[in-house]
């Protein structure tokens, strides 16, 4: 068996070995199209490519690792590891990759290591533990839905939920102000910016939840990386006595997701104090964690 770094004709190889590899989680992971990744390599000058490791048994790719050294934190100077992709029936290189690449960092004057995983992710959590690395903090959490079990075939849409178009110049202006009272992290010059981001990503739906002029709640449905996924912003609420409009936005969008074709909708879990309305819809959010490793 043989390393190999960072060639783009590997990639045809490492996109056929994460299909592989996922195939048989509860869930498929979000990951990068091999297109996505030629093009952030390719654009990013600092893109080191011995950090990128193809384990091939022959010509067949059986695992791969990226890793890369991070910022220098408290005068700890950490290093990451993302998800180790391990071909079935290959096990038996686990270590070799835990080596090869924790020995790579190390020599970069990596002193800790961290990573992120899911409890669904098939075997990475436990391998994580297997090669020392310890649970830490909870990262957030996410649902990943099934817009056909959650869509309701009876449903009517209440008047008080209004479409608005941000395609346009008007629909923006509308919703620039409600935005930003949500957002308060997004600077007003950087609004024109954001709405791009959700528009060159087929947004499908944009709307308002209004009574007698006061705006209640939003939420925006947009295109995910993954075919037929798609994602559900964070649903604000702006007064308490609201709380109720959270399951009107919700089953609005999932039935328009329907609509428009989307299998699944990805929801992240944005404002913790609204999960246990969630679970009265029968909405399950799953945690991630961060795993950490002290190097010697």
């Amino acid at each position: 068996m043989e390393f190999k770094t960072y060639e783009e004709s590997r990639l045809e190889d490492l996109g056929e070995l994460v299909k592989e590899v996922v195939s048989d989680w509860p869930q498929d992971p979000w990951y990068p199209t091999m297109e996505q990744l030629k093009q952030a390599y390719d654009n990013n000058e600092n893109f080191t490519p011995e950090t990128r490791h193809f384990l091939y048994d022959d010509n067949k790719l059986v695992a791969f690792l990226s890793s890369a050294l991070e910022t220098e934190v408290d005068g700890v100077q950490w290093g990451s590891i993302h998800m180790p992709f391990i071909r079935k029936g290959y096990e038996k290189v686990e270590e070799k990759l835990r080596d090869k690449t924790i020995g790579l960092l190390k020599s970069k004057g990596a002193q800790a290591i961290y990573a992120n995983s899911r409890p669904e992710n098939g075997y990475i959590p436990d391998l994580l533990k297997k090669w020392g690395f310890e649970q830490k903090e909870e990262t957030g959490k996410r649902v990943i839905l099934s817009a056909s079990k959650l869509a309701d075939p009876k449903y009517t849409q209440p008047d008080y939920i209004k479409e608005i178009n941000l395609n346009e110049e008007k629909g923006l202006s509308k919703f620039k102000k409600v935005y930003l009272k949500a957002r308060k992290e997004v600077k007003e010059e950087n609004f024109d910016e954001t709405m791009k981001t959700f528009q060159d990503r087929n947004l499908t739906i944009s709307c308002v939840i209004a009574k007698k002029d006061e705006v209640l709640s939003y939420g925006l449905l947009y295109k995910a990386e993954q075919p037929k996924r798609s994602f559900m912003s964070s649903i604000p609420i702006f007064d308490e006595k609201h709380q109720y409009v959270l399951k009107d936005m919700v089953d609005f969008m999932t039935n328009k997701a329907k609509e428009t074709g989307y299998e699944e909708i990805y929801h992240q879990l944005v404002d913790a104090d609204k999960e246990d309305l969630y679970k009265e819809m029968g909405i399950e959010f799953t945690p991630s964690y961060r795993y950490e490793l002290k190097l010697d």
